[in-house]
């Protein structure tokens, strides 16, 4: 009798914990056999001490606030790093939490954005499973994890609202704006969740309304702590994503070719060449959507929503100069809609399915190379290259999705 071999039950959710769960073991492992620091940089990650580095400077400054220091100063509690998160945080020190709960801080915030992460990702083929999971373990998200940084919980309140925003309620709309606003409480960048609005609905619009009043009123009232914030924002090329970055490595170059510094990053080129870039994406956008049947269509659904938010994430954080590599983990939030993307047929879709393609590529390389064992020491010009032709790419797609989506939106049917 012949057995046909057969397993419904494999799906990208079961190749994602099954791959995690492998990682988790063999890096345990490697890691009390060497050392831990040698196991991050064996997989691409330069580590810090203390271990879980960024959550010790929420930690170590809010018990510091609560012993009436200043934290927004240089001080004893944590001379290693500046505190440049919103005051919100340093409440924690009034519950307790000091240095020593980093550890377990870090590994809760970890688990709980993979979970979310995974259910976004799930419902898909094996191999967009194991794409997926090389997403996931590239060398940018896990230096967020190894830092236990603080944008694990957005990239989690983010997903979450994603998954609220869900079904044609009115309900859904404002519960994922409560999740979005909660995450521009705790970080700021949020804000660029509005991209949204690129789908051109009623509810999306309702969304953006309300995030933006918001998030509006919120920054009012820490007003006189922004420029601060921004004053102990390192701006670096080192392991970093951003406009900036290359004109700043491009000095780092010259400097280690003992050559005179041109500080381009101060000048007005940056500027200029971010509005060159705009523009071109802006109109090849308006091109193919009046001279091209649609594509790149963003769906209606978790996929759709999660790639608003992360593509509008991206593309916001890239226009603010630097950012460290480990935000680049909110591209995990667009790679659902570029996977179902390669799924679409017929003869129409033959570009949306090339394009799909080229990013899941590129989002891969990008997590991958940006990443290094020497990163405080190495440019990786690369990745920069592969982080424009993203933004580049992302503008083109949100910019054409609202076009399309406009006509459409204005004649949605009722909330409920």
């Amino acid at each position: 009798m012949r057995t046909r071999w057969n397993f419904p039950f494999i799906g990208s959710g079961t190749v994602l914990v099954a791959v995690m769960l492998a990682a988790l073991v063999g890096l345990s492992m490697l890691g009390h056999a060497t050392s831990w620091d040698a196991t991050w940089r064996a997989v691409g990650v330069t580590p810090l001490k203390p271990h879980f580095f960024d959550m010790h400077a929420v930690t170590d400054h809010a018990a510091c606030f609560a012993q009436g220091y200043n934290a927004y100063e240089p001080n004893s509690c944590n001379p290693l790093a500046k505190f440049n998160y919103p005051p919100v945080w340093l409440q924690l020190g009034y519950l307790g939490i000091n240095g020593l709960d980093s550890a377990w801080l870090s590994i809760l915030v970890a688990f709980i954005a993979l979970v979310i992460v995974a259910t976004l990702l799930k419902g898909r083929s094996p191999l967009d499973g194991a794409l997926s999971s090389a997403a996931i373990l590239s060398p940018s998200v896990m230096m967020g994890v190894e830092r236990g940084n603080i944008d694990l919980v957005i990239l989690a309140l983010v997903g979450l609202a994603a998954l609220a925003f869900k079904d044609a309620k009115l309900s859904r709309a404002f519960a994922a704006s409560a999740f979005v606003l909660v995450a521009v409480v705790l970080k700021l960048y949020p804000i660029f969740c509005v991209a949204l609005v690129a789908r051109f609905d009623r509810r999306a619009l309702l969304f953006a309304i309300t995030l933006i009043f918001g998030s509006l009123i919120y920054l009012g009232s820490i007003s006189d702590y922004l420029p601060v914030i921004r004053a102990n924002t390192p701006t670096t090329f080192m392991l970093s994503y951003g406009y900036k970055a290359v004109f700043l490595g491009l000095d780092h170059l010259r400097a280690e070719a003992g050559r005179e510094l041109l500080h381009l990053a101060d000048t007005w080129m940056p500027i200029a060449f971010v509005l060159i870039v705009l523009t071109s994406s802006i109109v090849v956008a308006i091109y193919f959507a009046f001279n091209r049947q649609p594509f790149c269509t963003i769906s209606n659904g978790i996929a759709g929503t999660a790639f608003l938010f992360g593509a509008g994430i991206y593309c916001g954080t890239y226009l603010l100069g630097t950012n460290f590599i480990y935000r680049l983990m909110f591209l995990l939030l667009c790679i659902p809609q570029i996977q179902d993307w390669t799924k679409i047929n017929g003869e129409n879709n033959k570009l949306t399915v090339a394009i799909s393609y080229f990013f899941q590529v590129f989002v891969l390389l990008t997590l991958w190379s940006s990443g290094n064992s020497n990163g405080h020491s190495t440019f990786v010009a690369t990745s920069q290259l592969l982080n424009w032709v993203i933004f580049f790419g992302f503008v083109s797609i949100l910019t054409l999705n609202c076009i399309q989506q406009f006509p459409a939106g204005m004649k949605s049917g009722p909330m409920r």
